[in-house]
């Protein structure tokens, strides 16, 4: 397996996007964008805080979430949710190792 790939993204109240222009691994950062809002509940008590989430991919496109930690346990719960639940392009995923920061900023 290689090593783990970075991948830093910032969550604000329009939606999400990638910190680097770079067209490494856009397949992922597009996903992600898709899939990773602003929750309702985090809107509702301006709540803001970063999210760190180690996962997985195979060779099927298949992810799997290793670990997490996170400023607020309810951030942290909804994005290892929405991670878990994500199926990538087999021919673009291969077996990879990524670590993901989701910084969610309100303003």
């Amino acid at each position: 397996m290689n090593d783990c790939f970075p991948v830093v993204m910032v969550v604000g109240l329009q939606g999400c996007s990638s910190m680097f222009a770079a067209t490494e691994h856009s397949h992922l950062r597009e996903e992600i964008s898709r899939r990773i809002a602003y929750p309702d509940f985090a809107r509702a008590f301006h709540l803001e805080g970063v999210v760190h989430i180690d996962f997985n991919t195979d060779s099927d496109g298949q992810v799997s979430v290793s670990g997490s930690t996170g400023s607020h346990e309810g951030l942290m719960e909804y994005v290892r949710n929405r991670i878990g639940e994500l199926v990538l392009p087999a021919g673009e995923s291969g077996e990879r190792r990524y670590r993901l920061m989701l910084k969610f900023r309100m303003y």
